[in-house]
């Protein structure tokens, strides 16, 4: 059963009533050029109110001493970076985020096909590629071309999901799904009677697998 991903949260109540749904992974993005982006203090208050759903930075700009300082400062469970650091993260769970289609995913890292467990990435991510934004495109890929290198109970699906074809995503047999756009009233706000559909959509989708 794949875990979800709520990302694009900016507001503690968002981030709750998607952990009450049975959201697994909160995301809080740190691009500094996004709609979604957050600043460390709503971070912080975002990860203080959450009891059980996980959150996951999400990174572009940063260096990888900025991002670790963030990480460490904000407690997140987990460090989305769009940049390869193969030394890692020690206090965190490093997902490597790749857009499928984009000019550098034909330098994706070899060790990735020789022994995933020896990369710096615990997880990998892939997203659609847009040449204007990282994620929060809404636009889904085809899901075959997925290298079938990564394996997939360390990979992330995220483009264009929502509640009509989280089943289908599901079915790809992923660790996690990644929603943001899909379920949104606006950038950075989500739609509480979209994230219910999600969730009650997925969990059919579950019961029938």
């Amino acid at each position: 059963m794949p875990k979800i991903k709520i990302c694009g949260v900016t507001n503690a109540e968002d981030a709750l009533l998607a952990e009450r749904l049975g959201a697994d992974f909160i995301g809080i993005i740190f691009a500094q050029k996004s709609p979604r982006a957050v600043e460390i203090a709503a971070a912080k208050n975002i990860a203080a109110a959450l009891k059980t759903a996980k959150t996951i930075g999400v990174f572009v700009e940063q260096t990888h001493k900025e991002t670790a300082e963030i990480a460490a400062a904000c407690g997140l469970w987990g460090v989305q970076h769009y940049t390869y650091f193969s030394q890692g993260f020690a206090d965190a769970q490093y997902i490597y985020a790749m857009r499928l289609g984009a000019p550098e995913s034909a330098a994706v890292p070899q060790d990735f096909s020789l022994n995933f467990s020896l990369t710096g990435a615990d997880y990998v991510l892939i997203d659609s590629y847009d040449e204007k934004q990282h994620g929060g495109t809404g636009k889904v890929f085809d899901w075959a071309e997925i290298p079938s290198a990564l394996p997939r109970a360390r990979l992330f699906l995220a483009g264009g999901l929502n509640a009509d074809n989280i089943g289908a995503a599901a079915g790809e047999n992923v660790f996690a799904l990644d929603l943001s756009s899909g379920v949104e009233a606006r950038p950075g706000h989500k739609d509480p009677e979209k994230l219910k559909q999600l969730f009650i959509n997925f969990k059919d989708a579950m019961a029938q697998l």
